[in-house]
């Protein structure tokens, strides 16, 4: 494996880990989520941390893999780093249950297998 490669294989492997901490933070459901302010603010923590992972991954590699929004996940951590007030706790809510496992997903099952 060349040094992009491992590069991206280890910047996928840390995304996927900050996506199962999230599959445990939602795991209790959406009720018990929007009422929980310490588990929203750990949530947008793991949304910064997957765009720095995904950042992380090289251009290149990202380029092979085009199906996923890189440029949104990316764009969702500045978003949660900068503009945390303006997050609606429903909209990070259906990031969390739909965006983040198919992104957990297609980082296991098509990129890293694939590089």
């Amino acid at each position: 494996m060349n040094a992009e490669a491992q590069k991206a294989q280890d910047a996928a492997t840390r995304v996927i880990a900050v996506c199962e901490v999230i599959a445990q933070i939602v795991a209790g459901g959406k009720d018990s989520f929007l009422a929980d302010v310490q588990a929203q603010w750990a949530a947008e923590m793991g949304l910064i941390r997957i765009g720095e992972g995904v950042a992380k991954i090289p251009v290149p590699v990202r380029e092979r893999f085009a199906e996923q929004p890189w440029r949104q996940i990316i764009d969702m951590r500045n978003f949660a780093a900068h503009q945390y007030d303006d997050l609606d706790p429903n909209r990070v809510w259906r990031t969390l249950t739909v965006d983040v496992p198919l992104l957990r997903a297609y980082l296991a099952d098509v990129v890293i297998p694939g590089l």
